[in-house]
This record gives structure tokens, C-alpha cells and sequence, in this order.
């Protein structure tokens, strides 16, 4: 059994916010973590439909023992929308997965989706660099790991996402800041895709279609989920059939750990410190 933090009335708690919860998979690492480093926090899932998630904020920042918040599905525009403070990266994918309470209770918001599948892409021996990739899905995650790829030196984007006004705001906010980067809204017939990401929430239930067909990606260095939850989906397990390279959900989640410990002040052997 993994070990879980001792709760005392000094216990700091970091509170992960979504709708529903069963498929996260940080709180059993960060716990450990916690208790190997003898940290005095713990961090707790919170299941909350989305017209409470304002309300909950409210409550955080009055909250003393309150270190941040993990945002995830489907919360991270709200959580967005209701920060005092965002960093640029937040800005930039109009979203946020990490929340800090600062020490006069504002809530300072991040987004390091974009920057954890880099990450991740890396431990699994792929370079962005001069690739063509593709990403299913332009919410915020989609949006943050769209720029990071950019930021990363993508050679093309595909970005595959049918809500049309978010996939038009989200390739202008590209295209401006990398005007050297072609952004396609479907893969040209002669592309040959890279990196291939669902950002999207197809997968986590039965039934669900591929994010995108497999046939059309037979050249990829690698197939990458954001899905946790199954832990391998579907469109993960045929392109294993398929003989592909594959990254499951999980990595991104676990690339990110270290960069969200260090956004809430964690160190081993101390308790949390407010910013």
C-alpha cells in the first residue's frame, strides 16, 4: 500500500479541482512524495461541478491552510477566469491548471500542460524541433501544448478542433507570434505527421471514436494522450498494434510534478512557503 501523509492541524492541503476525479492521477505521487520528503501537506481530489467553482475559489482564498489548487478537466477556463494573477503562459492557452495563494490569499494561475508534454516527448527520446505536429483538441490544454510546441520549433502544425472560433483564435495567437510556422485546420495530402497529440477528452469514455485515424499517421515517431484515464485508450493500444511508439496520459501528468511543487513553494524537509 502507498504511503499517505499524517494529517495534523498544521497539515498545508493542495486541492485538485475537477469534474469527475476518478480518472487523476497526481494525488498518489504527490502524496508519496510528500511523505518521503516529510513535507507536512497533503493533496486531496475535489470533485465539483463547474457552478461551484467559483464559489470553491472564494472559499481557497480565505482559506489559511490552503497552498494552491491542481485544475483539471473540465474547470481549467474557469479556474482561468476567476484567478487574481495569471502568469503569460496562462494568457496564452486562455486557461489554467495550477493555482498558487499567495500569501495575501490571491490566487496566482499557470498553465504548464504545454510545457510537461514537451517534457515528456523528450524522456521519451523525441525531439520537437523540425517536426511536423499534430494536436486533436484546442481547449486549454490543446491551446497550451499547441504554443509550446511552437515555442519549441515545430516546423508545422495541424490542429485538429471543432469548436471553429476557438480553432480561429487559437491559430491567429500562433500565427502572431510565430509567423515562420504553417498552421493547418486538417492534415494536406503529402504532410507527413511527427508528433501526434490528443489534447482531447475522446478516449475517456466507451465508445468513443480515435481522436484521428491511424492510417494517417503510419510515419509518426509517436502517438501522445493527454488521457488518463483509461490509462491507455484505445487509439494508444491499436497504434501499439500498429507497431507505433506511444506516450500515455500519465507522462505528461508526472513531467509536470516538479514544476508544480516548485509554483507552491514545496521543498523536502519543509513545510509549504507562501509566496
Amino acid at each position: 500500500m502507498q504511503p499517505v501523509p499524517t494529517i495534523t492541524g498544521t497539515t498545508r492541503f493542495i486541492s485538485l479541482l475537477g469534474h469527475p476525479t476518478d480518472q487523476v492521477q497526481s494525488p498518489k505521487p504527490v502524496n508519496a512524495w510528500f511523505v518521503s520528503h516529510q513535507v507536512d501537506a497533503v493533496m486531496i481530489a475535489v470533485d465539483i461541478l463547474a457552478d461551484g467553482v467559483s464559489h470553491f475559489l472564494e472559499a481557497m482564498r480565505r482559506t489559511e491552510n490552503c497552498a494552491g489548487i491542481s485544475v483539471t478537466m473540465p474547470h481549467k477556463q474557469a479556474a482561468y477566469a476567476h484567478a487574481d494573477r495569471l502568469t503569460d503562459r496562462a494568457r496564452l492557452a486562455g486557461a489554467v491548471n495550477i493555482m498558487r495563494r499567495d500569501a495575501d490569499g490571491a490566487l496566482t494561475g499557470d498553465m504548464v500542460d504545454g510545457q510537461a508534454m514537451i517534457m515528456a516527448l523528450t524522456a521519451h527520446g523525441v525531439a520537437v524541433a523540425d517536426k511536423v505536429a499534430l494536436v486533436v483538441g484546442a481547449g486549454g490544454a490543446g491551446a497550451a501544448i499547441s504554443h509550446a510546441l511552437a515555442e519549441a520549433g515545430a516546423r508545422a502544425l495541424v490542429l485538429i478542433e471543432r469548436d471553429g472560433a476557438r480553432l480561429k483564435g487559437l491559430r491567429r495567437q500562433i500565427a502572431t507570434r510565430y509567423p515562420e510556422i504553417p498552421i493547418h485546420d486538417a492534415l494536406p495530402d503529402g504532410l507527413s505527421v511527427n508528433i501526434a497529440i490528443n489534447a482531447s477528452p475522446v478516449g475517456m469514455r466507451a465508445g468513443d471514436p480515435y481522436p484521428f485515424p491511424l492510417s494517417r499517421l503510419s510515419n509518426a515517431q509517436i502517438i501522445a494522450d493527454a488521457v488518463t484515464k483509461p490509462s491507455v485508450t484505445p487509439w494508444l493500444q491499436e497504434a501499439q498494434r500498429l507497431g507505433l511508439k506511444t506516450q500515455a496520459g500519465a507522462a505528461m501528468t508526472l513531467a509536470q510534478l516538479p514544476t508544480q511543487l516548485e509554483f507552491w513553494g514545496i521543498r523536502p524537509g519543509s513545510t509549504i512557503d507562501p509566496a
